[in-house]
């Protein structure tokens, strides 16, 4: 049997650090290593560890060593390889000016904008066409809050008629209904 492992015995900066990574680490990811890498000062072994977070028993090995290399910062995610970010600040800045303005300002025939409205016609303006659900992140990111439209005819009635027959109704509400006329 593997004799259990703990982490190494923790400075107090280190504790202090790791505290502020669990409280106010910022993601997910990193406020799991640092309760890992808390857990194992506390004293509990890996196998308690794993239960209470739910994650593999190689990732607590791996964490626990990359904190006894690197300290505190080996638990930040490094920055990863792929494809560069297409959207720019100048994208956003623009996106967020064109939500905020009507549609027919901009010579549209319509009054609400829509995901797929949007982003054509961001793609018309930047020559970048992004994911329904990428325009979605910018905007959660950006604070905007996207709502589904609801067409309705109340522009088109007849307000006169519209008035009277409200009006006709509300009396009928308030007279004591009979449903056997004598």
């Amino acid at each position: 049997m593997r004799p259990q492992r703990f982490i190494r015995d923790l400075t107090k900066t280190e504790r202090q650090e790791i505290e502020e990574m669990f409280r106010r680490g910022p993601n997910n990811r990193i406020r799991k290593r640092a309760q890992a890498i808390r857990l194992s000062a506390m004293g509990y072994t890996i196998t308690q560890i794993v239960e209470i977070l739910g994650c593999n028993r190689q990732s607590i090995h791996n964490w626990f060593d990359t904190f006894e290399t690197q300290g505190c910062q080996g638990l930040y995610d490094r920055p990863r390889s792929g494809r560069p970010v297409t959207d720019t600040v100048d994208y956003r800045d623009r996106l967020v000016e064109a939500i905020k303005t009507n549609p027919r300002k901009m010579g549209y025939p319509f009054t609400v904008w829509t995901l797929t409205r949007i982003r054509a016609h961001m793609a018309r303006e930047m020559k970048i066409l992004l994911s329904e659900s990428r325009v979605r992140q910018i905007m959660k990111a950006e604070g905007l809050v996207f709502k589904r439209p609801k067409h309705t005819l109340a522009q088109k009635r007849d307000k006169d008629a519209f008035a009277e027959v409200r009006d006709i109704l509300e009396q009928i509400k308030k007279s004591p209904w009979n449903p056997m006329p004598t």
